[in-house]
């Protein structure tokens, strides 16, 4: 069966790209669909948000609607690849979704199961199958589009979760492939491997064991860094959103001087949403007592609110500000970049 519902036929010139870039890599047509992961077209300015990939694993495929309380779904064991994506602007979920699905008819995919929020189960169907941890991926309840498809010829097998929140698309592709296939194809010389996330983690397994905490440290704190973009899409989602990029000084209540990008999308998120108000909960560090760390904490969350209402024109009486010390640590406090990331303020949302 073809792929229903799609868009302008965008995936037979990519799937010839896709072949064409293989041949130049000295790679057969057949490895390259099992070992790569799939094209897929998405808007400009699109951000990568995760990109992982499970040597063996097993990945759950949807075959249809929610039956009672369960979502039937192959299990189908191989290498998988979790891609997410966010892409800002006025697209619509199905705008997103069409040319994927295209793409996906031009690389020999055959669609298993589709359907929008309503159709699929909405709630139950979210929840029934896997969708990557926020703030990687977020997926609001009657706004998403799902598609699943199996391609006959490889084996290999894809299932694509598109939900707008705010202002925002996220775009989860969930992929199968033959686990005895050889790893992703090397980078043709003008398009050189992206950082791959879990690369530094390797690394610190090859270097020193007392660097690892390190490592985790910095790991954690990029994964804040790609989520400042999306504070009010977290908010809104989970209620609450760690301003990751604000930097204090062990011991001080003083902010950096920034310019902090998670205070500036707070900022307009409460412009915008004018009968909101917020909790501003500071962390610590562990060194010095816990008496003193969740007086330091609470000091430093009204720093954060004088910063807002100083910098940005907004009304105190929307703020409220709290201190938790060190009793909620993101990060190890045994190492300098570990206490570094503790040092922080999360905002939790009071009313909408």
């Amino acid at each position: 069966m073809r792929l229903a519902r799609g868009g302008a036929t965008r995936g037979g010139a990519n799937g010839a790209r896709a072949v064409l870039a293989a041949l130049c890599l000295g790679l057969s047509v057949s490895s390259m669909t099992q070992a790569a992961p799939v094209d897929v077209p998405l808007p400009a300015g699109e951000e990568l948000l995760r990109d992982q990939e499970t040597p063996l694993a097993t990945l759950l495929l949807p075959t249809g609607p929610v039956e009672g309380d369960r979502v039937p779904s192959d299990a189908l064991e191989g290498r998988i690849y979790r891609r997410s994506w966010r892409v800002n602007g006025t697209w619509s979920t199905l705008q997103v979704l069409a040319p994927i699905r295209s793409a996906l008819e031009g690389q020999g995919f055959e669609e298993t199961y589709a359907c929008t929020a309503r159709a699929c189960g909405g709630f139950a169907f979210r929840f029934g199958i896997e969708v990557i941890p926020a703030p990687d991926m977020a997926v609001h309840l009657s706004d998403f589009e799902f598609l699943s498809a199996r391609n006959p010829e490889s084996g290999a097998a894809v299932s694509v979760l598109v939900s707008r929140i705010g202002g925002s698309v996220y775009v989860q592709v969930l992929e199968r492939h033959d686990p005895d296939a050889p790893l992703r194809p090397p980078a043709s010389p003008d398009q050189p491997d992206a950082e791959q996330p879990g690369a530094e983690t390797a690394a610190a397994g090859a270097g020193e064991a007392g660097d690892v905490s390190s490592f985790l440290a910095d790991a954690i704190k990029k994964a804040g860094v790609l989520s400042t973009g999306a504070v009010a899409d977290l908010l809104l989602l989970q209620g609450h959103a760690p301003l990751l990029d604000l930097e204090f000084a062990s011991g001080s209540t003083a902010m950096g001087e920034g310019p902090f990008d998670t205070l500036r999308q707070l900022a307009a998120f409460l412009q915008e949403n004018a009968s909101a108000s917020v909790l501003l909960v500071g962390h610590t560090d562990t060194v010095g007592g816990l008496d003193a760390n969740i007086d330091l904490s609470r000091r430093r969350a009204a720093s954060v609110r004088e910063r807002l209402v100083s910098g940005y024109d907004i009304d105190a009486d929307r703020i409220e500000v709290a201190g938790a010390g060190y009793m909620a640590p993101l990060a190890p406090n045994t190492t300098a970049p570990g206490r570094e990331i503790n040092r922080r303020v999360e905002v939790v949302l009071v009313t909408p």
